[in-house]
C-alpha cells in the first residue's frame, strides 16, 4: 500500500510540472483523456473444489484448473479496477498511464516492480503500472512514424487483460499461457499504406521492468488490412528469457485473423507457436515448444444483447501449464465457452457464462480430494468502461 501509494504522489505531483499555466490555473487535466474499467464476477465450479490449507495460508480460495485471471471458485471477486491518463502536452508527445487494482493484478504483475512476478496466481501485488509509457510522432517522416518509450502491453493475442474489451468473461487459455502481456523498452510504428503497418521494436523480454539477463527481446507485429471486413496481425518476439542464461532463445509466432462481414458478427482466429532453446545436459530430444489455437464467433443485435462463442486447444511441452496440488499437469487442453451479454447502458455489460475445460490428464480438482479429466464452470461478470 505504501508503494502505491508513492507511485500516485509522485504522478499527481509530477503531471502539472508539464502543463502550461493558464490563468493562474493549471491546464493539464484539460488536454488529458481520462478512461478505466470495473469489473466485478462470480464462478461457481461444478467439481466443487476444497479449499487446502497452502490457499488459506496464501489468502486465495478453491482453484479453478488451469485459470490465472479467475482461479478461484464460489468467491466474489473484485478483479480489476483500472484508472487510464493519457494527456498531449503537444501535438507530437503523449504521456499515457494504466493504473491497476485488483486481484487480477496477481496473474500479470510484471517482475522488477516490486519484486516477483506472478506464477501460478500466488503473487501478493493487487497493484500494477500496467503501461506507462511516451509516444513521439515524427509526422514529417514518410507517413509518420511514432516512437514508444516505455512499458506497454502486447501485441499479441486476440485477447486483453481489461475484461471490458474482451468478449467473453474468463480469459482464454492462448491468454494465459502462450503469450506475454507486458514489455519494457522502445517501440517504433510506421504505416507504410491504409493497408499495411509494421510495429518494430527492442524490449527487455516477457513480463519484465527490470530485464532478467544481458540480453534484449525483439518485438514486432505486422497489421495487414486487405479489406474492410478483415484484419491480419502477424508478428512475434524472439529473445533469451531465462534468468542469468543469455543463450537461450524463446521465440513466439503469433497471428490473428479478425473478419466482420457483417455488422453484428465478428469472427476471429487466433494461432499461437512458441519455442525454448533446451539446456544442454538437462533437456534433450530438440527444442520443447508449445502452441494452440482459439476461435471466437461473437453476435451483437443493436443494444440490448449479445452472444459469444469461443473454442480452444492448447498443447504444452515447455510447462507453461502449472500443475494443480496433489494432481498431474496436464500437456493437452481444450476449452468450450459460451458467454451471454446483457447491455445494461451505456458501458456497462451483464455476462453470463458456461465453460467446459477438458485435459489428457485427471488434473481437474473435486471436492472429494480425487481429480478428473474435465471441469464445468458456470458464472457471472459485470463490466464497466468509461
Amino acid at each position: 500500500m505504501k508503494k502505491t501509494v508513492a507511485v500516485l504522489g509522485v504522478i499527481l505531483i509530477a503531471v502539472p510540472v508539464f502543463a502550461e499555466q493558464d490563468d493562474g490555473s493549471v491546464t493539464f487535466w484539460k488536454k488529458t483523456k481520462v478512461s478505466g474499467t470495473f469489473d466485478l464476477n462470480y464462478n461457481y465450479n461444478l467439481n466443487r473444489p476444497t479449499t487446502t490449507a497452502v490457499q488459506v495460508a496464501a489468502g486465495t480460495a478453491a482453484t479453478n484448473g488451469y485459470r490465472t485471471f479467475d482461479a478461484n471458485s464460489n468467491t466474489f471477486n473484485i478483479s480489476l479496477v483500472e484508472i487510464a491518463l493519457e494527456n498531449s502536452p503537444t501535438d507530437w508527445a503523449t504521456f499515457r498511464t494504466d493504473l491497476d487494482f485488483g486481484r487480477d493484478v496477481q496473474a500479470y504483475h510484471s517482475f522488477g516492480l516490486s519484486g516477483a512476478a506472478a506464477t501460478a496466481g500466488v503473487a501478493t501485488d493487487i497493484f500494477d503500472l500496467q503501461q506507462a509509457y511516451l509516444a513521439l510522432k515524427a509526422e514529417n517522416v514518410g507517413n509518420g512514424l511514432t516512437f514508444k518509450l516505455g512499458k506497454f502491453v502486447t501485441m499479441h493475442g486476440a485477447e486483453v487483460i481489461e475484461a471490458s474489451a474482451n468478449r467473453n468473461a474468463s480469459r482464454g487459455l492462448l491468454f494465459n499461457y502462450a503469450i506475454p502481456f507486458a514489455h519494457t523498452g522502445i517501440m517504433a510504428s510506421y504505416p507504410f499504406s491504409d493497408m499495411v503497418a509494421l510495429d518494430l521494436g527492442v524490449v527487455n523480454g516477457w513480463n519484465n521492468v527490470l530485464d532478467n539477463n544481458n540480453g534484449k527481446s525483439v518485438h514486432a507485429m505486422f497489421t495487414i488490412k486487405p479489406t474492410e471486413k478483415v484484419t491480419w496481425y502477424l508478428g512475434g518476439t524472439v529473445g533469451p528469457e531465462a534468468t542469468a542464461r543469455d543463450g537461450l532463445i524463446t521465440a513466439l509466432l503469433d497471428t490473428t485473423v479478425v473478419y466482420a462481414p457483417l455488422e453484428a458478427w465478428t469472427f476471429t482466429l487466433n494461432y499461437d507457436l512458441g519455442r525454448v532453446q533446451p539446456v544442454t545436459g538437462v533437456t534433450s530430444g530438440g527444442m520443447p515448444d508449445w502452441q494452440g489455437f482459439a476461435a471466437y464467433a461473437d453476435w451483437k443485435t443493436a443494444d440490448t444483447y449479445g452472444f459469444t462463442l469461443r473454442t480452444e486447444y492448447f498443447d504444452d511441452d515447455v510447462g507453461n501449464l502449472a500443475p494443480l496440488t496433489g494432481a498431474v499437469a496436464s500437456g493437452k487442453l481444450f476449452e468450450g465457452t459460451l458467454t451471454s451479454h446483457w447491455y445494461l447502458a451505456d458501458g456497462l455489460d451483464l455476462r453470463f457464462e458456461f465453460r467446459h475445460d477438458q485435459g489428457n490428464n485427471t488434473s481437474f480438482l473435486k471436492g472429494n480430494g480425487t481429480s478428473k479429466k474435465f471441469q464445468d464452470t458456470i458464472g457471472s461478470q459485470l463490466v464497466y468502461a468509461f
